[in-house]
């Protein structure tokens, strides 16, 4: 057995991030009965704690640049949980979908619980499609607009988690497509 999980642990590291791998698409590679990912730290089996919860968008736009944030620039490697919900604190604050609020808060006392974190981090994105669609275009018609509607939902929402979680500290971050992050303290 060990054999086949190094063959499949080998093959998946030698693997390309396009949407091929040998020649085959994702449609077939999804049809396979069993996928090894190599682990990157056997130590976190033992680990029951994360300090920090990150809520960010959705948008895969900024995976990879978000990633970088919390583990490189905010050295929490291995120690966050993540919830990706469209527009981030845009999620538990907005009105149309109130049920987006409750989730929101439910997952953050569940996850207070579950792993002891003592922080939360939303870290919205400018050209955020959600707030376009949820709060209007003409919210995000210009830089300054556009600033000014996450400042007003940021507010928002670290009142709502002071009241109703006031041991966790909150923090508010806009990234933008470029990469730059700004600090809404």
């Amino acid at each position: 057995m060990y054999i086949f999980q190094l063959i499949a642990v080998l093959f998946l590291v030698g693997c390309s991030a396009d949407t091929t791998v040998n020649n085959k698409t994702f449609d077939e590679l999804i049809q396979q009965s069993t996928i090894i990912v190599p682990v990157s730290n056997p130590e976190l089996e033992k680990k029951h704690e994360a300090s920090t919860l990150l809520i960010s968008c959705v948008d895969f736009r900024l995976r990879d640049e978000t990633d970088k944030l919390m583990e490189t620039y905010l050295s929490l490697l291995d120690d966050y949980d993540e919830i990706a919900l469209p527009g981030a604190s845009l999620a538990l604050v907005q009105i149309k979908y109130p049920h987006w609020s409750k989730t929101v808060r439910d997952l953050i006392g569940l996850i207070e619980k579950l792993h002891n974190i003592k922080r939360v981090i939303f870290l919205d994105h400018r050209g955020c499609g959600a707030y376009k669609l949820l709060q209007g275009k003409e919210h995000a018609a210009t830089r300054e607009k556009e600033t000014h509607s996450h400042k007003v939902v940021f507010d928002k929402a670290r009142e709502i988690l002071k009241k109703e979680f006031p041991k966790l500290k909150v923090y508010t971050l806009l990234m933008g497509l470029d990469g730059v992050v700004e600090n809404f303290q």
